[in-house]
């Protein structure tokens, strides 16, 4: 036990030596690096549940939290959120915010997004959420095996002798010292979200004004009605669109169908919603609770994601058309 504690603690004091570096590439390690020490935390504290029930099979006792922790002894990162949550008495806020961190590590390593406008930020928050809980865990037994050395970096915290002469208090002291070494500030996180909510609002409004403009003569319209016009456009060439109408008896063209959808679905966006949108931004950046403006940013990243992709779609259309338009001009 004592060298699972001591490989966790490199890992936390390597992501730091990244995170401090200040860019967004050593950013995207310090993440990682976060996020796999957390979930080696989690995954043994389900396993420390499962041994102890075994130790003391013959008393019959199973825990009452027995599919919970049967889910979070294997892959899955939630469910190991949620046995800590059962089990370790884990607030629903630490774990709502470790859970929306895990899935940027996701996105940062699998997919490939690069977040650069908050990613350092999230590292930061994610390096102290994950020493903050890592403080509170308590490991059953430490033992040490003679063939067993002690990695280099967890020398710092832990000693040079193989041993942990401090016991149990040397694994959450180390903790402590990391977290109170980053010198996270809660308010850069909260900022850095809401400067981020604010560039993607600017791309938006920016693309309606694109889509309301129109590409030909006549074909400006409002705002309002440029939102409305582009999603009937799109859900009339849907399963969703075309299931609707024969369920409301429609007979119609495709263009008869994009205009009575106009006026019969019950789309989500009615008008502009920039304004909106930006009275959220400015409720996210008067928070004081990092914790409560991730989950406000990422509903709101969540909620909008569809109409999102719609503005992108249709303003790089216009704005393909238009230069069509403009190279015809001049063939001609």
């Amino acid at each position: 036990m004592i060298l699972f504690l001591a490989s966790v603690i490199e890992q936390l004091d390597l992501a730091l030596e990244h995170i401090n570096k200040g860019d967004v590439h050593n950013a995207r390690f310090g993440l990682m690096l976060a996020d796999n020490a957390i979930e080696l935390v989690l995954h043994q504290i389900a396993k420390d549940k499962s041994s102890e029930l075994q130790m003391y099979s013959f008393t019959e006792e199973t825990s009452p939290h027995q599919r919970a922790l049967d889910k979070a002894l294997r892959r899955s990162f939630d469910a190991k959120v949620k046995f800590a949550k059962l089990d370790k008495g884990m607030s629903d806020e630490l774990a709502q915010t470790i859970t929306i961190l895990h899935e940027y590590r996701n996105e940062v390593y699998h997919i490939g997004l690069k977040h650069e406008s908050i990613l350092h930020a999230l590292s930061l928050f994610y390096f102290d959420v994950t020493c903050t809980f890592l403080e509170s865990y308590q490991p059953r037994f430490l033992g040490w095996g003679s063939d067993m050395q002690m990695p280099e970096r967890a020398m710092k915290y832990f000693g040079k002798s193989k041993y942990m002469s401090g016991g149990f208090d040397v694994f959450p002291k180390s903790c402590r010292t990391m977290r109170e070494a980053c010198k996270f500030d809660p308010r850069e996180t909260v900022v850095a979200l809401a400067d981020e909510m604010d560039r993607i609002i600017e791309e938006h409004d920016n693309n309606i004004d694109i889509i309301a403009g129109g590409v030909y003569v006549g074909q400006k319209t409002t705002r309002d009605k440029a939102v409305v016009d582009i999603q009937s456009w799109r859900l009339a060439f849907t399963e969703e669109g075309k299931s609707f109408g024969r369920e409301q008896g429609f007979d119609g063209n495709l263009f008869e169908a994009v205009e009575w959808l106009k006026q019969t679905y019950p789309f989500q966006y009615k008008k502009d919603p920039i304004p909106s949108w930006r009275a959220v931004a400015a409720k996210i950046r008067s928070k004081k609770n990092p914790h409560v403006a991730l989950s406000n940013f990422q509903s709101f990243i969540a909620a909008t994601a569809d109409i999102r992709e719609i503005f992108d779609e249709a303003a790089t259309a216009v704005d393909r058309e238009i230069d069509l338009a403009v190279d015809r001009a001049r063939g001609k």
